[in-house]
């Protein structure tokens, strides 16, 4: 995943020592760890429709200046990561989260290149160019009445929307589906 990947381990020792032992007593583990991507992959997805994070905080809201220009390409600006393009499946962040479970443990994250800058938030240092615009819009180059712009130096402070790691229902679950898997 070119993205990004992140390590997420259970927090409550209780809970992490009680897996390490059921794990212990599986045969074949990458059932179970593909069993615990399904489960974090849904609840993942779920965070993108409430718009929270693994703690249940609501994400930060979108700026005026991105509703503003959302609303003006006839887009709803109401959705943070979730594609609002005109029906493009899959084309967004939300769309593009999966996972890859091996006999050693399951890596969930996303392909997108600009994954990692939501989940972690920062900031984008844009150098000055120039591009070439009709009127008010950016056009190629073989549109007629345009002419070269300059977009002066820039920065985009982009805040962090943690949407992938392991909620407390999350660790409840896991625990159970390794004690599921146990029993079958």
């Amino acid at each position: 995943m070119a993205g990004i990947s992140i390590k997420v381990e259970l927090q409550d020792l209780g809970a992490r020592e009680a897996l390490r032992d059921l794990l212990g007593r599986m045969d074949n583990l990458k059932p179970f760890y593909a069993a615990v991507g399904e489960r974090i992959l849904s609840s993942t997805k779920d965070r993108f429709e409430t718009q929270t994070d693994p703690t249940g905080a609501a994400w930060t809201p979108l700026s005026p200046r991105t509703i503003a220009q959302r609303t003006k390409r006839g887009q709803l600006p109401l959705t943070i990561l979730r594609s609002n393009s005109k029906g493009m499946s899959g084309s967004s962040l939300a769309g593009s989260i999966n996972y890859v479970a091996s006999t050693e443990d399951v890596r969930i994250g996303s392909p997108k290149a600009y994954a990692a800058i939501h989940q972690l938030g920062g900031t984008i240092e844009k150098k000055e160019g120039s591009r070439y615009m009709a009127g008010r819009r950016f056009a190629k180059r073989s549109t007629e009445g345009g002419a070269d712009v300059t977009i002066k130096a820039h920065t985009i402070t982009i805040p962090a929307r943690p949407y992938i790691g392991i909620s407390a229902a999350d660790q409840d679950g896991i625990l159970e589906d390794a004690e599921d898997w146990l029993t079958r």
